[in-house]
């Protein structure tokens, strides 16, 4: 850390303007307030950066109306009523040639090095001017399919995954982290691949991953049918064709999810049904922005600005609490045309030229939203009651109408976007609902943008603000902030909200609380899944939400929320279970979040004096080996593993009896995964490693004792898991034609 940017030079003239909160005092210094070519700070407090956004925006009216939309810009950003996009007010005034849109999706890559690496290019280009990307890879054939090159075969979508991870985590982009999303369809044949390469927590670092999930898919799943995996080249007469139960790839997503908060999960049918730009000509969506609140066409872009709900309450915490809608209308509709201009003054920005030509192909915007939590909170609704989700979507259809007219005023002001039909348009499900009056305006005067909201997760800016993040709960009352990007590493925050209420003469600063400040973590998940459906009701595009989960969250009751999450209409679903994966938030107080594994294990488990156990013979090239499974309680609890193979004092009983000590450690470790789960994990590691020698033919080829150690792991998953296969034993049907023999004892422990 730099001397300048300890604590203690915090200016403080920045200090004051924000309460002495040092955290929103950082972000805005080190991420948005204006320096010169030199670095030299320009700007100390919010108030000179919101006059040099709305100066600078203005610019871009008939210049008899400047002075008049720079004031109307002043009072919309002051108090944090809408913020924008946080490129929006680093781009602004800004001396560099930087964009103010946050992210694009760039199109799928074509089949081959030149078009993958002309991606990443493409990738590299847009992160250099300070934009996050998505990108689709459902374009690029599967692991194992033919190449005309010294290759012979491909090593697969997947393995490119982790060329525009790494060109994202090289770009630097001035105190912030690039932003990517890569998406790949349900049916692409390397999907089990993609659902699994983050387990390697060393692997494609740099990106948030998600698959393209269908109807047809979900029907399969609920139908337990068959998948069809393909892919198809008809240039290069490529056709690749593979079959696999449905339930086995949503079984690895849930897996993902619970166990690693990734893949996330997007009902590509849902977004394409109620995407208004599906209609148009080269507007079909193939991927997202990098956390999934915009699913975009190839070079679309975000436009993101979000009105800050909290900031429109009037006596907030008392009976007498309501919101100010003529306020609240006020900073919408102006929202869209501030949004609108920054498309604009963007012109010569973009990182790329077909880039700009698809903003103004399209006007897209995203006018979104964000203290819903404290709003609620301030009105006395407890955030996972029917009340509060019933409130929040009727606010939320009040600013989509609001948004939509203001739209057809801007289109009437300076014309509609240019490809504007209204025949294609309304004849989106989404419009079904509108009030006559306001479809009749849209197709008398066409619309000025082709979408108009989202809900952005807005994490900085929304801290920034001093209010909770997009439709997010509040996430903790107090809690430790830990950031790679500031000046200063940790923080200790109490949520602003709970200062709010009692400096308005509610007692001490240890006074109790009401039970309307309810955090994320207390909060009934599907409650969280109501309220998104909700409120996506009356979005356009689609909603940026994580979904807190406790350490102890099983997968049934991930795979619960998924299902829920598409049958109520959501575009898609990401949780986050406690421990999954490491916090940059971690809750204190009372109320803390304790980050241990789903079994509360914080160290080695000890071994019990007496375990039951299965041994199971399996042939391998170097000889007969028997591998020992113990289990705690259950056969979905291994505890241990014991392996012979050899003569005792050999070198290879030592190194069985080695790699059985290996696994029993794995088993034993504290892990967000259960037991049974590590023994599949450890299954994948050691199946199919080759050897210089292999016994057997076919399906029962044996190619090493690796693979042979895999097999016999196999056959014990097979006796643990419901349903086993026929001809796999139970472990009470002792038997030698199997290779099962138990149970047993375990051996006794030296």
């Amino acid at each position: 850390m730099d001397a300048e940017q300890t604590p203690s030079t915090l200016p403080p003239a920045t200090l004051a303007a924000f309460a002495g909160d040092e955290l929103r005092a950082r972000i805005f210094l080190d991420k948005y307030a204006l320096r010169d070519e030199t670095g030299t700070l320009l700007e100390q407090t919010p108030e000179q950066m919101w006059r040099r956004v709305a100066r600078e925006l203005a610019r871009t009216e008939a210049p008899e109306n400047r002075a008049i939309w720079a004031e109307r810009f002043y009072w919309l950003l002051s108090d944090w009523r809408v913020v924008p996009g946080g490129r929006v007010l680093h781009a602004l005034g800004n001396v560099n040639p930087v964009t103010a849109l946050n992210c694009y999706v760039v199109p799928s890559p074509t089949d081959s090095i030149q078009g993958i690496y002309h991606t990443a290019w493409e990738l590299a280009e847009t992160f250099k001017r300070g934009g996050g990307c998505g990108v689709d890879i459902s374009s690029l054939r599967p692991a194992g399919a033919p190449v005309r090159n010294a290759a012979r075969t491909s090593t697969g979508a997947v393995s490119f995954m982790e060329l525009y991870s790494l060109t994202t985590g090289l770009i630097g982009q001035g105190g912030r982290r690039g932003a990517l999303m890569i998406t790949l369809r349900d049916s692409h044949p390397d999907i089990v691949q993609f659902c699994r390469v983050k387990r390697n927590l060393e692997r494609v670092r740099y990106a948030n991953i998600s698959v393209r999930v269908s109807d047809a898919f979900m029907r399969a799943v609920l139908a337990d049918e068959e998948w069809l995996l393909h892919y198809e080249s008809p240039a290069d007469r490529l056709e690749i064709r593979r079959v696999i139960p449905a339930r086995q790839l949503w079984r690895e997503l849930i897996r993902g999810a619970r166990d690693w908060a990734e893949p996330g999960c997007l009902f590509w049918d849902t977004i394409q049904r109620f995407s208004a730009s599906d209609r148009y000509p080269d507007m079909a969506v193939v991927s997202t922005n990098p956390c999934g609140e915009e699913p975009l066409e190839p070079y679309g872009e975000c436009c993101l600005g979000s009105v800050n709900l909290s900031a429109f309450v009037r006596d907030p915490f008392t009976p007498a609490a309501t919101l100010d809608l003529p306020a609240l209308e006020q900073a919408t509709r102006w929202a869209v045309r501030f949004l609108d201009d920054v498309l604009t003054w963007n012109r010569g920005h973009h990182p790329l030229p077909q880039q700009e030509e698809a903003a103004e192909r399209g006007r897209r915007i995203g006018v979104g939203l964000m203290g819903l939590a404290d709003m609620l909170c301030q009105l006395q609704l407890r955030y996972d009651t029917d009340e509060a989700i019933e409130k929040a979507a009727a606010v939320v259809e009040a600013m989509k109408l609001w948004a939509y007219d203001e739209s057809v005023a801007l289109a009437v002001e300076k014309g509609p976007f240019p490809l504007f039909d209204s025949t294609r348009h309304l004849d989106n499900p989404f419009f079904h609902t509108f009030p006559p009056s306001l479809t009749d305006r849209i197709r008398q005067h066409g619309l000025r943008n082709v979408t108009l909201l989202t809900v952005p997760p807005t994490g900085t800016i929304a801290a920034l603000a001093g209010c909770t993040s997009g439709i997010e709960p509040i996430f903790a009352l107090t809690y430790t902030r830990r950031s790679e990007s500031l000046s200063q590493a940790e923080f200790h925050v109490t949520h602003p909200l709970v200062a709010r209420y009692r400096d308005r003469d509610h007692g001490s600063p240890s006074a109790e609380l009401p039970e309307y400040f309810v955090t994320a973590h207390t909060i009934d998940a599907e409650k969280r899944v109501l309220m998104q459906a909700a409120i996506q009701r009356h979005i356009d595009q689609a909603l940026s939400s994580t979904i807190n989960l406790p350490a102890d969250t099983t997968a049934e009751t991930v795979e619960r929320l998924y299902r829920q999450a598409w049958e109520a209409g959501c575009k898609g679903i990401t949780v986050y279970r406690a421990g999954a994966r490491e916090n940059i938030l971690t809750a204190t107080g009372e109320r803390s979040l304790h980050l241990v594994t789903s079994r509360g294990e914080t160290g080695i488990a000890p071994r019990p004096p007496i375990l039951p156990g299965v041994t199971i013979r399996e042939e391998t090239p170097l000889g007969t080996a028997f591998v020992t499974i113990n289990y705690d309680g259950r056969l979905q609890e291994p505890f241990e593993a014991f392996l012979r193979l050899g003569k005792a004092g050999s070198d290879l009983e030592a190194d069985a009896e080695a790699l059985g000590r290996l696994i029993s450690l794995i088993l034993r470790l504290p892990s967000p995964m259960s037991r049974l789960e590590r023994i599949e994990e450890i299954i994948g590691q050691l199946e199919m490693i080759g050897g210089a020698r292999t016994i057997g033919f076919g399906p029962s080829r044996v190619r090493s004792v690796p693979d042979g150690i895999a097999r016999a792991l196999s056959r014990y998953v097979g006796l643990a898991r419901p349903g086993a296969p026929a001809g796999v034993a139970r472990p009470e049907c002792s038997t030698d034609q199997t290779g099962v023999l138990g149970p047993l004892f375990p051996p006794v422990e030296a």
